[in-house]
């Protein structure tokens, strides 16, 4: 898999522009100027952020959610669950967040055969690079068949993929109670997709280990490429301290932040 263009990682206090609540119980997304980053951030990548908490002492990562080069702006979809995500929740505009960027050595990289289709499977806070890899895919050629496949426990907390329709991404919600979309886990839509061997078929995954892994299993089955970006714990995101370790069939191990986080399928051992 190629890697990502050179780009500098930068400490920057950021302004927030809006914190939007969305209708998924206790999620947001935030958006902040920084125009180096959003010039340079590419889908699989993400920031850290430090937080005045008083308890958080190590910075979380957040994915990338979007990034627009000419405005000089991106954001982060997060979920409030601890000190730091609490504390960004109640950012208002004009205050500054404290992030250091674009992080992650592997990025997603979009598959170049004729007629392909890009299957995005992605579920929780694992939707938000791929909902970014989508744009990206088709802002640089509308007609791409993207699919993209997002799935939660109920249809309440379905979130990332607003407005990916209207850029011509096909979209199938699953829920594991039926109240939206297909009743049942991503991966039993995801057999049905896998096959239709009426064209080539690319895999890209974001989510939950379990998840990954079970996706990860049946793009080996049918033999089609699937490309995963592997949500670890990374303490320092820089590739010193070891917390991201993820195991290769070697025996040998990846760091997570800088030698990922996306891998191929293959490369690693779930």
């Amino acid at each position: 898999m190629k890697q990502s263009h050179p780009h500098v990682i930068r400490k920057v206090l950021a302004p927030v522009l809006s914190v939007e609540k969305l209708p998924a119980p206790g999620h947001f997304v935030l958006t902040f100027e920084a125009p180096d980053m959003a010039r340079e951030a590419r889908p699989g990548q993400f920031v850290t952020v430090a937080a005045e908490t008083g308890t958080q002492f190590l910075r979380r990562p957040f994915s990338f959610y979007t990034a627009d080069p000419e405005r000089g702006v991106a954001s982060i979809l997060f979920s409030m669950y601890g000190p730091t995500t609490r504390a960004m929740s109640g950012y208002r505009p004009g205050d500054r967040i404290d992030l250091i960027g674009p992080l992650g050595g592997k990025v997603f990289a979009p598959d170049a055969r004729p007629g392909v289709r890009h299957v995005m499977v992605g579920g929780g806070y694992g939707v938000p690079p791929l909902a970014f890899l989508t744009r990206r895919i088709l802002a640089a050629d509308p007609t791409a068949d993207v699919v993209v496949v997002n799935g939660a426990r109920t249809g309440d907390f379905l979130v990332g993929t607003d407005g990916l329709d209207g850029l011509g991404a096909t979209l199938y919600p699953c829920t594991d109670d039926g109240s939206c979309g297909y009743h049942g886990r991503v991966t039993g839509l995801l057999g049905e997709l896998l096959s239709d061997k009426a064209r080539p078929v690319h895999v890209y995954t974001c989510g939950p280990t379990p998840m990954m892994k079970a996706v990860a299993g049946m793009a080996v089955e049918f033999g089609v490429p699937c490309q995963a970006s592997m949500e670890v714990f990374m303490p320092c995101g820089i590739g010193i301290c070891m917390g991201c370790a993820v195991p290769r069939p070697d025996g040998t191990f990846a760091r997570g932040c800088v030698e990922g986080p996306v891998f191929e399928a293959r490369e690693i051992v779930w």
